[in-house]
């Protein structure tokens, strides 16, 4: 049987793929069991929609298949609607529901909130490093 190591990450890359994965489960659980992967999913329906579940797919870097699950929980949810695409009549197109665009609102807004708690708690030298470290974050996760 092979064991893991429980000792400290050593390198920067560890630290910071530990401190990101502490993070989003304090966010997810915040949001209602609202994971990472279907927000985001919601939010590139939502902005760029309707969508084919391909394009959906592709844009999200994941395969057909695991959008499939993506959208069915969505659909499930109450956030997205199918609809036959007007151009195709074998595909169809996905659509933010009107409950889908609320839920991307309340997460947002609740994920900030738990943020905002947790920045209280540093430091001013802390929170400013965290501040100063933003621009470069956003460049490392951009999409674009």
């Amino acid at each position: 049987m092979t064991s893991v190591s429980t000792e400290r990450p050593s390198t920067d890359a560890e630290r910071l793929a530990l401190v990101a994965g502490r993070l989003n489960r304090r966010l997810q659980a915040a949001t209602g069991g609202l994971s990472h992967g279907l927000l985001s999913a919601l939010a590139v329906v939502a902005k760029r929609g309707p969508l084919r579940l391909s394009d959906l797919a592709q844009l999200e870097g994941v395969s057909a298949p695991s959008m499939t699950r993506t959208v069915a929980e969505l659909e499930a949810r109450g956030y997205v609607v199918r609809r036959p695409d007007p151009v195709d009549g074998r595909a169809v197109l996905i659509a933010a529901a009107e409950a889908g665009t609320a839920a991307i609102l309340d997460a947002r807004s609740t994920r900030a909130q738990v943020v905002a708690e947790l920045l209280a708690t540093l430091d001013e030298a802390d929170s400013a490093a965290i501040t100063a470290a933003l621009p470069a974050l956003e460049r490392l996760t951009d999409p674009a």
